[in-house]
Protein backbone atom coordinates (compact mmCIF):
# COMPACT_ATOMS: atom_id res chain seq x y z
CA UNK A 1 0.00 0.00 0.00
CA UNK A 2 3.25 1.98 0.62
CA UNK A 3 3.62 2.28 -2.99
CA UNK A 4 0.87 2.68 -3.78
CA UNK A 5 0.54 5.92 -1.72
CA UNK A 6 4.25 6.81 -3.38
CA UNK A 7 2.98 7.18 -6.88
CA UNK A 8 -0.09 8.68 -5.87
CA UNK A 9 1.72 11.37 -4.28
CA UNK A 10 4.05 11.85 -7.12
CA UNK A 11 1.01 11.71 -9.67
CA UNK A 12 -0.98 14.77 -7.79
CA UNK A 13 2.09 16.66 -7.05
CA UNK A 14 2.60 16.82 -10.93
CA UNK A 15 -0.73 17.72 -11.55
CA UNK A 16 -1.16 20.19 -9.00
CA UNK A 17 1.86 22.24 -10.16
CA UNK A 18 0.73 21.45 -14.26
CA UNK A 19 -3.13 23.43 -13.13
CA UNK A 20 -1.51 26.29 -10.76
CA UNK A 21 0.70 27.50 -13.88
CA UNK A 22 -2.28 26.69 -16.18
CA UNK A 23 -4.13 29.03 -14.60
CA UNK A 24 -1.79 31.32 -13.79
CA UNK A 25 -0.87 31.84 -16.96
CA UNK A 26 -4.07 32.01 -18.15
CA UNK A 27 -4.98 34.72 -15.67
CA UNK A 28 -1.71 37.00 -16.79
CA UNK A 29 -1.85 36.41 -20.54
CA UNK A 30 -5.61 37.41 -20.61
CA UNK A 31 -5.51 40.52 -17.70
CA UNK A 32 -2.23 41.88 -19.74
CA UNK A 33 -4.28 41.60 -23.08
CA UNK A 34 -6.98 43.52 -21.85
CA UNK A 35 -5.00 45.98 -20.34
CA UNK A 36 -3.29 46.55 -23.35
CA UNK A 37 -6.53 46.79 -25.31
CA UNK A 38 -7.23 50.01 -23.20
CA UNK A 39 -4.19 51.11 -22.22
CA UNK A 40 -2.61 50.77 -26.18
CA UNK A 41 -5.46 49.79 -28.61
CA UNK A 42 -3.21 46.57 -28.94
CA UNK A 43 -3.49 43.43 -26.93
CA UNK A 44 -1.44 40.01 -26.87
CA UNK A 45 -2.01 38.62 -30.31
CA UNK A 46 -1.66 34.81 -29.36
CA UNK A 47 -3.80 35.61 -25.99
CA UNK A 48 -6.48 33.55 -26.94
CA UNK A 49 -4.56 30.63 -27.94
CA UNK A 50 -2.66 30.33 -25.10
CA UNK A 51 -6.13 30.94 -23.09
CA UNK A 52 -6.85 27.87 -24.77
CA UNK A 53 -4.18 25.70 -24.20
CA UNK A 54 -4.25 26.50 -20.58
CA UNK A 55 -8.24 25.43 -20.47
CA UNK A 56 -7.07 22.20 -22.23
CA UNK A 57 -5.22 21.48 -19.65
CA UNK A 58 -6.85 22.49 -16.99
CA UNK A 59 -9.55 20.77 -17.91
CA UNK A 60 -8.30 17.71 -18.75
CA UNK A 61 -5.12 17.54 -15.85
CA UNK A 62 -8.38 18.38 -13.42
CA UNK A 63 -9.80 14.89 -14.57
CA UNK A 64 -7.21 13.00 -13.14
CA UNK A 65 -6.74 15.26 -10.11
CA UNK A 66 -10.79 15.15 -9.34
CA UNK A 67 -10.61 10.99 -9.81
CA UNK A 68 -7.56 10.89 -6.96
CA UNK A 69 -9.08 13.32 -4.58
CA UNK A 70 -13.13 11.56 -5.37
CA UNK A 71 -14.53 14.71 -5.82
CA UNK A 72 -15.89 13.67 -9.16
CA UNK A 73 -19.54 13.73 -9.83
CA UNK A 74 -20.90 10.35 -8.43
CA UNK A 75 -25.11 9.22 -8.51
CA UNK A 76 -24.94 6.94 -5.41
CA UNK A 77 -28.59 6.96 -4.47
CA UNK A 78 -28.60 3.56 -4.99
CA UNK A 79 -24.78 3.13 -3.96
CA UNK A 80 -25.49 4.85 -0.68
CA UNK A 81 -28.43 2.17 0.18
CA UNK A 82 -26.15 -1.24 -0.92
CA UNK A 83 -24.96 -3.17 1.86
CA UNK A 84 -21.14 -2.77 2.25
CA UNK A 85 -20.37 -5.98 0.40
CA UNK A 86 -21.85 -4.71 -2.89
CA UNK A 87 -21.26 -1.32 -2.62
CA UNK A 88 -17.43 -2.93 -2.57
CA UNK A 89 -18.48 -4.67 -5.73
CA UNK A 90 -19.52 -1.95 -7.07
CA UNK A 91 -16.76 0.25 -6.63
CA UNK A 92 -14.20 -2.82 -8.17
CA UNK A 93 -16.68 -2.58 -11.23
CA UNK A 94 -16.37 1.21 -11.08
CA UNK A 95 -13.08 1.61 -11.05
CA UNK A 96 -12.10 -1.21 -14.05
CA UNK A 97 -14.61 -0.78 -16.06
CA UNK A 98 -13.96 3.36 -15.81
CA UNK A 99 -9.84 2.36 -15.62
CA UNK A 100 -10.09 0.15 -18.86
CA UNK A 101 -12.16 3.11 -20.56
CA UNK A 102 -9.62 5.88 -19.59
CA UNK A 103 -6.89 3.53 -21.10
CA UNK A 104 -8.57 2.85 -24.37
CA UNK A 105 -9.01 6.77 -24.40
CA UNK A 106 -5.18 7.12 -23.55
CA UNK A 107 -4.26 4.73 -26.72
CA UNK A 108 -6.43 6.58 -29.03
CA UNK A 109 -5.14 10.02 -27.91
CA UNK A 110 -1.50 9.19 -28.36
CA UNK A 111 -2.24 7.43 -31.64
CA UNK A 112 -3.36 10.81 -32.44
CA UNK A 113 -0.43 12.45 -31.08
CA UNK A 114 1.77 10.40 -33.76
CA UNK A 115 -0.98 11.41 -36.44
CA UNK A 116 -0.61 15.37 -35.62
CA UNK A 117 3.48 14.82 -35.58
CA UNK A 118 3.61 13.76 -38.89
CA UNK A 119 1.39 15.66 -40.05
CA UNK A 120 3.50 18.31 -38.95
CA UNK A 121 0.95 20.91 -38.09
CA UNK A 122 1.19 24.31 -35.61
CA UNK A 123 -1.06 26.39 -34.43
CA UNK A 124 -1.52 29.62 -36.34
CA UNK A 125 -0.03 32.30 -33.91
CA UNK A 126 2.42 30.75 -31.76
CA UNK A 127 3.79 28.28 -34.54
CA UNK A 128 3.73 25.65 -31.72
CA UNK A 129 3.11 22.23 -33.38
CA UNK A 130 -0.19 21.03 -32.03
CA UNK A 131 0.71 17.46 -31.02
CA UNK A 132 2.20 19.01 -28.04
CA UNK A 133 -1.10 20.65 -26.67
CA UNK A 134 -2.98 17.13 -27.55
CA UNK A 135 -0.02 15.51 -25.78
CA UNK A 136 -1.18 17.14 -22.17
CA UNK A 137 -4.33 16.05 -22.86
CA UNK A 138 -2.65 12.36 -23.75
CA UNK A 139 -1.19 12.50 -20.48
CA UNK A 140 -3.79 13.58 -18.49
CA UNK A 141 -5.90 10.32 -19.94
CA UNK A 142 -2.97 8.26 -18.72
CA UNK A 143 -2.84 9.80 -15.40
CA UNK A 144 -6.77 8.71 -15.04
CA UNK A 145 -5.88 5.33 -15.70
CA UNK A 146 -3.30 5.25 -13.07
CA UNK A 147 -5.47 6.77 -10.95
CA UNK A 148 -8.11 4.42 -11.10
CA UNK A 149 -6.04 1.54 -11.32
CA UNK A 150 -4.75 2.62 -7.96
CA UNK A 151 -8.48 2.76 -6.13
CA UNK A 152 -8.83 -0.67 -8.21
CA UNK A 153 -6.03 -1.98 -5.75
CA UNK A 154 -7.00 0.00 -2.83
CA UNK A 155 -10.01 -1.51 -2.75
CA UNK A 156 -9.09 -4.99 -3.33
CA UNK A 157 -6.61 -4.33 -0.44
CA UNK A 158 -8.91 -2.14 2.25
CA UNK A 159 -12.02 -3.54 3.44
CA UNK A 160 -13.24 -0.51 3.36
CA UNK A 161 -14.85 1.18 0.06
CA UNK A 162 -12.86 4.30 -1.76
CA UNK A 163 -14.24 5.99 -4.49
CA UNK A 164 -10.88 8.08 -4.56
CA UNK A 165 -7.53 7.61 -3.35
CA UNK A 166 -7.71 10.20 -0.41
CA UNK A 167 -10.85 9.32 1.29
CA UNK A 168 -12.42 6.11 2.35
CA UNK A 169 -16.31 6.74 1.14
CA UNK A 170 -19.33 7.07 3.46
CA UNK A 171 -22.83 6.98 2.47
CA UNK A 172 -24.76 10.01 2.48
CA UNK A 173 -27.12 8.41 5.15
CA UNK A 174 -24.52 7.39 7.46
CA UNK A 175 -22.93 11.26 6.97
CA UNK A 176 -26.31 12.73 8.11
CA UNK A 177 -26.90 10.07 10.89
CA UNK A 178 -23.51 11.31 12.61
CA UNK A 179 -24.34 15.19 11.99
CA UNK A 180 -27.36 14.21 14.06
CA UNK A 181 -25.49 13.28 16.72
Amino acid sequence: MNIVNKINNIIVRVEQLIIALSVLILSITLIASVLGRILFGKGIYAAEEIGQYCIYAITFIGLSYVVTTGKHINMLALFDMMPLKFRKIGALLISSITGITMGILTIISFQYVDTLKLMGKVSINLQVPVYLVVAVISCAFLFATFQYILIFIRNLQSEDVYLGLNEMYIPDIKKEAKDEC
